[in-house]
């Protein structure tokens, strides 16, 4: 029998207040998710609970076989995750992911917390703050992490401790519950796209109004814009089902919203679903719908089906995060699609467009860790080595030595000689699960000898002028809030959004409803939903 020793890890916070941590290290033994010590035992090998090496890699030994799970949302179009086995190599941990597209992923997310049949990794873009606060603070179904952090994961307290983070991802109990998720961010998420070659076909400019956009819709209906010989198969305007973002579009007409009916204005919260701006929109998008120039289909299609469809080259204009989401296009070239412009509109002097952020963004729950796991210490650690930085670009850029080279102190991407299954093999959605966190420092760039066109950059460029202000800040409810918030941001974000689909539709009549509407709105507690969301800004302040 090695010797063996026990040491009992107490984390002081200021004035020697102790932070208990939830989670038992001990292999085998379920987190209970309660408030407790966290005990571990190094041997002389350095193993801790006899399982995990003490530093360095592999994690584990891999004659233990060692696995856990991760739950997410996400698409790929290969078996595996390219990068996924290349990690298990450097850790010896098998990483089992249970993915789903995002409409899936979102009811099971729900199913398994109320059964307790859940993955010992949560994440992706299913969660919310409120869930962290619900299901962390309240419940302990995910456990704190900064105590591991602090003893296992160098990689991410570095992260932590860059100027915000820390503040942002801490929670009011003073505890981390998820992995941050800090990068480079576009100012705008979300924007309409033209089909130039399209544009080229008819002879037409791009339009700078939404009656110019009318008319060059109208003229995408009518005539074959693709070129193929078939005039009726053109879709003049589409959208990505999961990212519409109707919201967005009020702001051609004075007040942009997010999904939840909020923007900035002068640097202040506002509710603007109920707006003139906003009931103006729902106009000029009903008329372009009755004229059949919508998809049809914009509120009942799922995302695979809609991707698929626009790589046929049947759309003329999309609403997308890029034009690569449904025709991507090589190093080298550029891609057939610009930015529509920020339109204006008889209603305003001053068409605005929705801030997703200032550059970079931190993302507070993106991964958890739950009370299922048996040894959150070693998922830590699995972690923090996908925060090591050529791991990291590997997710973004391609497979070292395949598609990402290193020269020097600097890397560059080159997938000129690759197959077309390599490119498929390679692509950016098949290396890794891109909801999940990593961390590629906000000013790191690759050297590209072949470059591909940044086209969010040109986004940003072309609609900085027209950027509200201020991003919405991120914030925390109260622990004693987060069930209520959530209950009635669910209702009546739930609420804009089925009547916004009748209205554009015309499954219903937006003058003869808009008073109702407005009346129903204060009846599911609008004031008391806005109330509480100013409130919790302002404890952030």
């Amino acid at each position: 029998m090695r010797n063996k020793k026990v040491i009992t890890l107490m984390l002081v916070f200021v004035m020697s207040l102790t932070i208990i941590l939830s989670g038992c290290g001990n292999k085998g033994s379920k987190s209970t998710g309660k408030t407790e010590e966290i005990n571990t035992t190094v041997d002389d090998d350095g193993k801790i609970n006899g399982l995990m090496y003490k530093e360095g890699l592999p994690i584990v030994d891999p004659e233990e076989e060692y696995s856990f799970s991760i739950f997410t949302d996400g698409n790929k179009t290969t078996d595996e995750f390219y990068l996924m086995p290349v990690l298990e190599e450097q850790t010896g941990i098998n990483v089992d992911v249970q993915l789903f597209p995002y409409e899936v992923a979102k009811e099971k997310y729900s199913l398994s917390l109320n059964s307790g049949d859940y993955a010992d990794c949560i994440g992706g873009w299913i969660m919310s703050a409120t869930d962290i606060l619900r299901f962390g603070v309240e419940m302990g179904t995910f456990i704190p992490l900064e105590g591991y952090f602090e003893k296992f994961a160098p990689n991410i307290q570095k992260v932590l401790e860059l100027e915000g983070v820390r503040e942002i991802m801490t929670a009011p109990d003073g505890h981390i519950y998820s992995v941050p998720y800090v990068l480079a961010a576009p100012k705008v998420d979300f924007n309409p796209y033209i089909n130039t070659r399209w544009l080229e076909n008819l002879g037409l400019e791009v339009p700078t109004t939404t009656e110019e956009l009318r008319d060059v819709l109208q003229a995408f209906k009518e005539n074959d814009a693709n070129g193929n010989g078939d005039p009726n198969d053109e879709i003049p305007f589409s959208f990505d089902p999961v990212n519409k973002k109707l919201g967005y579009y009020a702001g051609w007409f004075g007040m942009p919203v997010n999904d939840y009916g909020f923007t900035m204005v002068d640097g202040e919260l506002t509710f603007g679903a109920n707006s003139d701006a906003y009931k103006n929109m729902i106009k000029y998008m009903r008329d372009l719908y009755g004229e059949g120039l919508l998809d049809p289909e914009m509120f009942t299609i799922d995302q695979a089906q809609w991707k698929a469809k626009g790589s046929t080259d049947i759309y003329g204009v999309a609403m997308m995060y890029g034009s690569g989401d449904i025709m991507p296009f090589e190093a080298g070239e550029m891609p057939d699609w610009v930015p529509l412009p920020v339109l204006s509109s008889e209603f305003t002097d001053k068409p605005l467009w929705f801030r997703d952020s200032y550059g970079t963004a931190v993302l507070k729950n993106q991964v958890v860790i739950t009370d299922n796991a048996k040894d959150p210490e070693v998922i830590v650690r699995w972690w923090d080595n996908m925060f090591e930085l050529e791991n990291s670009i590997q997710t973004n850029g391609g497979p070292l030595n395949k598609v990402v080279f290193k020269d020097g102190d600097n890397y560059y991407t080159d997938n000129s000689k690759l197959t077309e299954e390599e490119k498929d093999t390679y692509s950016w959605v098949n290396l890794y699960p891109q909801s999940l966190p990593r961390y590629i420092p906000t000013d790191f760039e690759f050297v590209e000898k072949n470059p591909i066109f940044k086209e969010k950059e040109n986004v940003d460029k072309m609609y900085e002028p027209n950027l509200v202000s201020h991003t919405i800040p991120p914030y925390w409810a109260t622990a004693e809030e987060s069930s209520r918030l959530s209950d009635l941001q669910t209702v009546i974000s739930d609420y804009i959004k089925e009547k916004t689909a009748q209205w554009i539709a015309g499954q219903a009549n937006v003058d003869e409803d808009w008073d109702n509407y407005i009346k129903q709105l204060e009846k599911l507690n609008l004031n008391e939903y806005i109330e509480m969301r100013l409130n919790a800004l302002n404890k952030n302040k």
